[in-house]
């Protein structure tokens, strides 16, 4: 399908009303707050295995829920296993929260910080 098909010429009149002010969800009054793990998920990206640990909600914004979550990456040995070093951030958050393995944080009690992107947006992590 080209760009042309999918494209539909349209009118919108006196419906744009100029530079508008979008919603921002404030993610500062949730800092410091205790959070459940209530989900571990295993994913592939282009730059191999990770892992997302993510919280039970913390609030809606409009119609959508809001999680506190955190990435871990994960590497595949020649022999094809999978695992994570003993020095790495993984490594030392499941040592934090005393357990062995990452599918046995579902259930802890964690605190909510958070994280910076690229552009100028933060999100709730721990």
């Amino acid at each position: 399908m080209s760009e042309e098909q999918k494209n539909t010429k349209v009118s919108l009149g006196d419906k744009v009303v100029g530079e508008v002010e979008l919603p921002k969800f404030d993610v500062d009054k949730f800092l410091g707050q205790d959070v459940i793990i209530e989900l571990v998920e295993e994913h592939e990206g282009v730059y191999g295995y990770y892992i997302k640990v993510i919280s039970s909600e913390v609030t809606k914004f409009g119609e959508e829920s809001i999680r506190a979550s955190r990435v871990f990456g994960l590497n595949t040995l020649e022999d094809g296993t999978i695992g994570w070093g003993s020095e790495s951030k993984l490594a030392g958050f499941l040592k934090k929260h005393d357990v062995k393995n990452y599918m046995d944080l579902v259930g802890i009690a964690v605190k909510i910080n958070k994280t910076p992107l690229k552009d100028d947006k933060e999100f709730l992590t721990f």
